[in-house]
């Protein structure tokens, strides 16, 4: 079975993650639609105050003010929570409305979504997958217990250009 599955999906790459704050410039910033199948090994999650969680990026941060929408399916070797990252406007906020999550790493602040493992799955299901839609500046998969994980995932995404707001 292992061969005949190795052979028909052919051969897989195994990617370290790069980090959220002042990324290499990747090739996937520059395009405006990719779909993406791969299996990856997590890393540190290089965001300020984040360095005890593990995380793999998927989808780099844009440095051209685009967004990436679209959906990823993945199964990995443990529970992951789903991120995505969102530029932040400071606002004036008072303690009534507080402040989202944020972290700020060199290159401005980012908002995240955290997207927990049961939102995906039910608990009684033995396999760590899911699918989900998304629309954001960066996505990762991540564990906030520190947990190591390997991920394959398909990911399809288009870069689009924000439509401003008054």
């Amino acid at each position: 079975m292992t061969i005949f599955v190795g052979l028909f999906f052919g051969t897989t790459n195994v990617v370290v993650p790069s980090a959220y704050a002042a990324p290499p410039k990747s090739p996937l910033q520059s395009e405006t639609h990719v779909t993406i199948q791969n299996t990856t090994i997590s890393g540190q999650d290089p965001l300020p105050e984040h360095q005890a969680h593990q995380a793999a990026i998927i989808l780099p941060p844009r440095t051209d003010g685009k967004l990436w929408v679209g959906t990823v399916t993945w199964t990995s070797s443990k529970p992951v929570e789903l991120v995505v990252l969102h530029d932040y406007t400071n606002v004036t906020a008072d303690s009534a409305h507080g402040v989202p999550l944020i972290a700020k790493p060199p290159t401005g602040a980012v908002a995240i979504t955290l997207i927990g493992p049961s939102q995906f799955m039910p608990s009684s299901d033995p396999v760590p997958s899911g699918t989900a839609p998304f629309a954001g500046s960066a996505v990762a998969f991540h564990t906030l217990s520190g947990a190591k994980f390997t991920v394959t995932y398909t990911v399809d995404a288009t870069a689009n250009t924000p439509t401003k707001t008054k």
